[in-house]
């Protein structure tokens, strides 16, 4: 029979040690103590000793399995593109960004800005400190447009909500200035190069008007078939329930603020889940819903409590919509929304329904360029509320 190495089990000065021997198992020697409680001690041990070694390999096991899961995970996870009109808590591109960054599922590749809510200059000094304060400083950041394609200020949009055409110096964020700062490409070059570069493989997630996407669609003519999937927090379907405006009757503030950027990103042919007010309006976060949300102390729930608290202080018994984080759910868990097959179209006509969206089940006159995507809807509300809740209440960074 072949020799092979066995472990010899020696006790030496209060010592346990496992060392190899040449033999087969029926060489194998142990050597005791020849003082019967001095055996009975070096038998606890042993036994001792093989128990340890057990738990090794059974921890060993497990830390390879975790790293394997681990790496399953991040494997599976849907890279994407964050382009955004950013604005710290209240703001829903803020608690959209927390949600995206506490989700494993997703992978932030670079995050663009676009004027929208607030001015270009804001969002980017935002979401730079936002970055700062979620430990994630190693996400690239990327200015955009800091107007819309045509869309120029007026003074129905001084008057209204958002300051889009603001040049003036952006205040100071939560926790004072990014000292992180932007990358040297623009927006549209970086979102160009991104989806060439991994045709097929990249996913968009445009939260704000589509002037960034527009200007990359209009730059290559290859680029949106490249793209795998563009979803859309924007526009409102009036031939679905809940589809009246929010900026004028008809129109969604997105679409509005660029309506031309909107029609030439619909209209390309890139697949797209839009996520419209009508399911925005499904949405309720109460006090109740923040004072769990806020329960756990993590870097973002404190900012959530500077951010949110003071609304729900002045009207505790208010209710607000959520949007962008409906949209980013939904690229999570996509069973927590419910969509239709529309064709959806945009009014750019500088006229009393400039930035409005159409959608019908079928093509219409005016509409022959209208492209056919998912329209979402409807929202299991306690689903997404309590999704959202527990992901932002996990530690930064984990």
């Amino acid at each position: 029979m072949r020799a092979r190495t066995m472990w010899q089990t020696v006790v030496s000065s209060g010592y346990l040690g496992l060392v190899p021997v040449a033999g087969t198992g029926e060489n194998r020697k142990l050597i005791y103590s020849t003082d019967h409680q001095a055996q009975l001690k070096t038998n606890q041990l042993i036994q001792g000793a093989r128990m340890k070694l057990r738990f090794r390999i059974l921890l060993c096991c497990t830390l390879i399995g975790v790293a394997g899961l681990s790496s399953a995970q991040n494997d599976d996870s849907i890279p994407i593109i964050f382009d955004t009109d950013f604005a710290m808590p209240p703001q829903d591109d803020a608690l959209a960004l927390m949600l995206t960054l506490q989700s494993p599922e997703l992978d932030i590749l670079g995050i663009t800005t676009v004027a929208g809510n607030r001015s270009l200059e804001q969002a980017t000094s935002d979401v730079l400190r936002m970055l700062e304060i979620a430990e994630r400083i190693d996400i690239p950041v990327y200015e955009g447009a800091d107007l819309p394609l045509v869309h120029r200020v007026s003074d129905f949009a001084v008057s209204s909500y958002g300051t889009w055409y603001s040049d003036e110096s952006p205040p100071e964020p939560y926790g004072g200035f990014a000292k992180k700062t932007i990358e040297d490409e623009s927006a549209a070059a970086y979102i160009e190069r991104e989806v060439l570069g991994n045709p097929g493989e990249i996913t968009i997630v445009a939260l704000g008007p589509l002037t960034n996407i527009a200007l990359a669609i209009q730059s290559n003519p290859d680029f949106a078939a490249k793209v795998k999937q563009l979803v859309i927090m924007g526009g409102a379907v009036a031939s679905l329930p809940d589809g009246a405006g929010n900026i004028t009757p008809n129109a969604e503030y997105n679409f509005w603020v660029d309506p031309e950027a909107a029609r030439i990103t619909l209209r390309s042919g890139i697949p797209i889940e839009l996520s419209p007010l009508n399911v925005s309006r499904k949405s309720a976060l109460t006090k109740d819903w923040y004072t769990k949300m806020v329960a756990v102390e993590t870097p973002l729930t404190n900012l959530l409590k500077v951010g949110v608290g003071p609304r729900f202080e002045t009207d505790p018994d208010g209710v607000w919509l959520m949007y962008d984080q409906i949209a980013v759910a939904s690229l999570i868990d996509p069973s927590l929304v419910t969509s239709t097959r529309m064709y959806v179209d945009v009014n750019d006509n500088h006229d009393i329904s400039y930035g409005v969206s159409v959608g019908g089940s079928e093509v219409w006159p005016g509409a022959e360029g209208a492209q056919q995507m998912n329209v979402q809807h409807d929202l299991d509300w306690p689903r997404f509320i309590k999704m959202f809740i527990e992901r932002v209440q996990r530690p930064v960074a984990d």
